[in-house]
């Protein structure tokens, strides 16, 4: 009995060949769009056409799309949550932005106490503080969780929601109403009177 001998290398792709033994192209397959595979996602579902927007990520962008929040709240919710990841990088410490792959903060170190308006850590520790101090307690639990953590909001809570990044909006200084100067908005002790 001879004994077949063994091909070495990687196995032939299987599927249907021409005469001179390369693989057919099979044209009959159709082609997967962006849109399919983006109605696929457990967390897409339900935005219909809007599933491929990029907003779709985050459950705050799938609350605009759906027309639960408007975007000026949207763009509030996208504000707080970029200062609060701004404040965490500030926990571990200074360092630099080139040996974290992009994270981390600008500060080269704390300033003496003379300068440390300027230090980038107080900076944002103090932009994200005056976040949080527009809102109340609810609303902190709340839109910490849909905007930084992006859990899904439950129906009761997106009255509150609302609330809150409207509270986040006029702090923000994305209203137009009562447009504050900029000395104001980084002054954290600021007193209107």
């Amino acid at each position: 009995m001879a004994s077949k001998r063994r091909r070495k290398g990687r196995p032939r792709k299987t599927g249907p060949r021409y005469r001179n033994g390369k693989l057919r192209l099979s044209s009959h397959e159709p082609a997967v769009s962006p849109a399919a595979v983006a109605a696929t996602q457990p967390h897409r579902k339900g935005l219909g056409d809007r599933a491929v927007d990029a907003k779709a990520e985050s459950e705050l962008g799938r609350l605009a799309l759906r027309g639960q929040i408007s975007a000026l709240q949207y763009l509030a919710g996208q504000r707080y949550a970029a200062q609060w990841r701004a404040y965490l990088a500030t926990l571990d410490g200074p360092r630099s932005p080139q040996r974290g792959q992009g994270r981390g903060n600008l500060c080269a170190g704390c300033l003496p106490a003379t300068d440390r308006d300027k230090c980038a850590c107080g900076l944002a520790k103090r932009s994200w503080e005056r976040s949080v101090n527009a809102l109340n307690s609810v609303e902190i639990q709340i839109t910490a969780r849909v905007c930084c953590w992006d859990v899904p909001c439950t129906p009761w809570g997106l009255p509150v929601l609302r609330c809150g990044l409207d509270a986040l909006a006029e702090s923000l200084g994305l209203t137009t109403r009562n447009k504050s100067s900029r000395a104001e908005n980084l002054n954290p002790n600021f007193v209107r009177a």
